[in-house]
């Protein structure tokens, strides 16, 4: 895991989680995860493996791609100590809100009875042309 810690913000590149490499986030010039206090905030989750030489979309459904976005996201929060039952909010950025909504039960079932709160944004693009979607998070520990 690279980490920055400036006393109590704790910020950090998980890099045993099975993600995208975490030299395109320096070179991008972001973290992952940043722990302020109690609250976890988890940038914009991607349905894409790879790295600075190039990403690749994983899976080429809607439900494929947010399926493992919900699994990078849970990765992400285990890795600082935080579980779903932890999320307070989330904003889901997506190309195709039809197929958003139409995958509502999957995120239903995926937070159970621990419901965060959610926006739903509709977006012109995302960084790789065959991205469908993209999540950021906010959990409290």
């Amino acid at each position: 895991m690279t980490t920055t810690d400036t006393g109590e913000i704790l910020r950090s590149v998980p890099e045993d989680i099975g993600y995208i490499d975490a030299q395109l986030f320096d070179d991008l010039g972001f973290v992952q995860t940043v722990v302020a206090g109690g609250t976890i905030y988890v940038s914009g989750i991607a349905p894409l493996t790879g790295g600075s030489s190039g990403l690749e979309p994983v899976g080429g459904t809607f439900v494929a791609q947010l399926e493992y976005t919900l699994e990078v996201l849970d990765r992400s929060l285990q890795a600082v100590g935080a579980n779903r039952c932890d999320l307070v909010a989330w904003t889901i950025y997506t190309t195709d809100m039809a197929e958003l909504v139409a995958a509502a039960p999957i995120l239903k079932d995926w937070v159970g009875a621990h419901r965060p709160t959610s926006t739903w944004v509709t977006v012109a693009g995302l960084i790789h042309p065959l991205q469908k979607l993209e999540l950021t998070a906010t959990a409290v520990r």
